[in-house]
């Protein structure tokens, strides 16, 4: 188990789980999305869970919400996206957030869907009663 994996840490440094490698360029997340990837639970979510680095995530077709979320990001870096970031959301009353996604100025990624709205229009619409959102250029 890598602890550096651990999903806590992709919102406290998210540039760190960037995958820069040239695949993004030519990837299309829209097709991935809606034919090949599919929604897979982490045999246990919350605190013990741990993110998949974002090409093992495409290779396997599967992850979680924040396994999606890196592949959206590392996309969206790729194509020079502005406002790129990662938001942890929260339904109360669980202590912890249900629920990560991704973001820029025009979309959010959310465990295979796409939309283009900002993050809070998409919260409104959403079971969350907040998101707490991290862009890559903020300060750590």
């Amino acid at each position: 188990m890598d602890l550096r994996r651990w999903t806590p840490f992709t919102f406290v440094a998210p540039a760190r789980y960037v995958d820069r490698d040239d695949r993004w360029r030519a990837f299309d997340i829209e097709e991935w999305s809606e034919s090949a990837y599919d929604w897979t639970q982490d045999p246990w979510n919350g605190v013990g869970d741990f993110a998949k680095e974002p090409r093992e995530c495409v290779d396997a077709g599967r992850g979680d919400c924040e396994d999606y979320a890196l592949v959206a990001l590392s996309w969206a870096v790729a194509h020079d996206r502005d406002g790129v970031g990662l938001g942890f959301c929260w339904d109360l009353p669980y202590p912890w957030p249900r629920h990560v996604i991704a973001f820029d100025d025009e979309r959010v990624y959310s465990s295979g869907e796409i939309t283009e709205e900002s993050v809070d229009e998409w919260k409104a619409d959403s079971k969350y009663a907040f998101v707490l959102k991290r862009r890559l250029g903020d300060p750590s």
